[in-house]
């Protein structure tokens, strides 16, 4: 508000101003009074459209109610088709495996075939015939080392013969296994099929669900636009009362301003006039002054009449 006491020097009488402010603050109530019956029947306006428009919004509750459970069940299927071709993915995956596998056996065992010509038991019994003979009968250096040839080269092919005759059951069992993979497949495929049907008998009863929403929110959409445009005068009525709250804030401080420089007014006349006396009672000669004296000859307004509350 700047120094008072300095505007009043001016010539403006302390009276006449707090008439003035006293008059600018019965303005400013008046425009807030004003403001805030403009706002209650805002408010109750307000109140009546957003009745309505939860009245509607009600109706609407149920349909999309039941939109929300057939999205909630279409998710459902499509997760589960999701995962049926996850596991169908893994198990084309484990049918090439298997049949590279197949392939590399089914090389072998050719190969194999080819190299072997003897049954597993006529390999065994001419091994045993000629460990015999090594063991019973005295022979030469020569007979020897080509009876122990042999043995290793008969040995050889027993191990073969074994291994072919493993690789046969495994790569039987391979094809067993192989079969039963595409049964699976097959299996998983018409699974997926059907829930995609499924699916799309869904869609066909959201998108009519969706089409009858639309229409009803259409209604609520109106009269959230007309809520909306009556919301905007509000908060302009709301910031409006705040300015002129914190006006009346402010003239309200300045009238208590003035009050309060008429009364350090008031007190400075009697400062001023017990300050002559001391004075005079120097200028008589009497140098001996109370504590008292001292503050009113060398303090000022404050400092005296605070230290005398």
């Amino acid at each position: 508000m700047g120094n008072i006491m300095e505007q009043n020097n001016g010539g403006q009488n302390f009276q006449q101003l707090l008439v003035q402010i006293s008059n600018q603050i019965g303005e400013v109530r008046n425009q807030i009074k004003s403001f805030k019956n403009e706002r209650a029947i805002l408010i109750s306006e307000l109140r009546d459209l957003r009745s309505e428009r939860r009245k509607l919004i009600e109706q609407l509750k149920e349909l999309r109610s039941k939109l929300k459970e057939l999205n909630i069940k279409r998710q459902e299927l499509i997760e589960k088709i999701r995962e049926l071709r996850s596991e169908r993915r893994e198990k084309i995956q484990e049918l090439r495996t298997l049949l590279n596998l197949a392939r590399e056996k089914r090389e072998q065992l050719q190969m194999l075939d080819q190299e072997i010509r003897m049954p597993i038991s006529a390999i065994r019994r001419e091994i045993e015939r000629l460990e015999w003979i090594q063991q019973t009968r005295i022979l030469s250096v020569e007979e020897e080392n080509r009876i122990i040839r042999e043995i290793a080269r008969l040995e050889d092919l027993l191990e073969k013969a074994l291994k072919a005759k493993q690789e046969k059951k495994e790569y039987i069992e391979l094809r067993a296994e192989l079969k039963g993979l595409r049964l699976v497949i097959n299996a998983l495929t018409r699974e997926i099929n059907e829930l995609s049907s499924k699916i799309s008998k869904l869609d066909e009863e959201r998108n009519a669900l969706r089409t009858r929403i639309n229409e009803m929110s259409e209604k609520v959409d109106e009269l959230s636009k007309s809520i909306e445009k009556k919301q905007k005068r509000l908060d302009e009525l709301s910031e409006e009362i705040n300015k002129s709250v914190a006006e009346l804030r402010s003239l309200r401080e300045k009238y208590q301003e003035i009050l309060r420089e008429i009364e350090k007014s008031k007190l400075k006349k009697i400062l001023e006039e017990k300050r002559r006396i001391v004075e005079e009672k120097i200028k008589r000669g009497e140098k001996r002054l109370t504590l008292e004296e001292l503050k009113i000859l060398y303090g000022d307004v404050e400092d005296i009449f605070d230290d005398s509350k």
